[in-house]
C-alpha cells in the first residue's frame, strides 16, 4: 500500500489566498473610513477646546487681542491632534480675528470676534480637503472632502454636530 503524502494542494492554497484577498478588499475601506471619522471627531473636540481657550483669554485680558495660534506659549494649537508632532497632524488650524461686521481684520480695526479654521492635511485625506470652522458665537460649519480647497462658510455650509 502506498502512503499518501500530507499537505495542501495548489488549488487549496489558491482558494485560501483568494478568500484572504476578498476579506482585505472589504476591511481596508471600512478601516480607512473609521480613521477619518475618528480624526474628524478629534478635530471637533480640539476646535471646541480652542474656542474655550479664546474665551478664557478674553476673560483674562478683556480682549481677544494678543491671542495666537501656534506652539509653545500660543493661546491655541496650530494643529490637530493637538499633541501631534509637526508633519504628523491630520488638520492644520488657523485663527482669524473679525471686526464688528464679521469680516477679517484689516489695518487697526478693533477685534470683535474670531474664527478658528481646521483644514485637513494632504497626507491624511490623499489629495482631497475638508474644512471645519467655529467662531466666537459658537456657530460652526463643515465642508466635506472635495478636491477643491475652499473653506466652509458659516451660515451657508452645513454645521457639524
Amino acid at each position: 500500500m502506498k502512503k499518501q503524502e500530507t499537505g495542501f494542494t495548489l488549488m487549496e492554497l489558491m482558494i485560501a489566498v483568494a478568500l484572504v484577498g476578498i476579506l482585505a478588499m472589504m476591511a481596508v475601506p471600512a478601516y480607512s473610513g473609521y480613521l477619518q471619522r475618528s480624526a474628524r471627531a478629534n478635530v471637533q473636540a480640539d476646535l471646541m477646546a480652542a474656542a474655550g481657550a479664546m474665551e478664557r483669554h478674553k476673560g483674562q485680558n478683556f480682549s481677544y487681542s494678543g491671542a495666537t495660534a501656534g506652539t509653545g506659549t500660543a493661546t491655541i494649537s496650530s494643529r490637530s491632534p493637538v499633541d501631534a508632532e509637526a508633519g504628523l497632524q491630520k488638520y492644520d488650524v488657523s485663527l482669524t480675528f473679525l471686526n464688528s461686521a464679521g469680516t477679517s481684520i484689516t489695518g487697526t480695526q478693533a477685534i470683535a470676534g474670531f474664527e478658528i479654521l481646521a483644514t485637513s492635511t494632504d497626507n491624511f485625506t490623499r489629495g482631497q480637503t475638508e474644512t471645519l470652522k467655529i467662531n466666537h458665537l459658537g456657530q460652526k460649519c463643515y465642508k466635506a472632502l472635495a478636491v477643491t480647497a475652499t473653506p466652509c462658510v458659516i451660515g451657508t455650509d452645513p454645521t457639524w454636530k
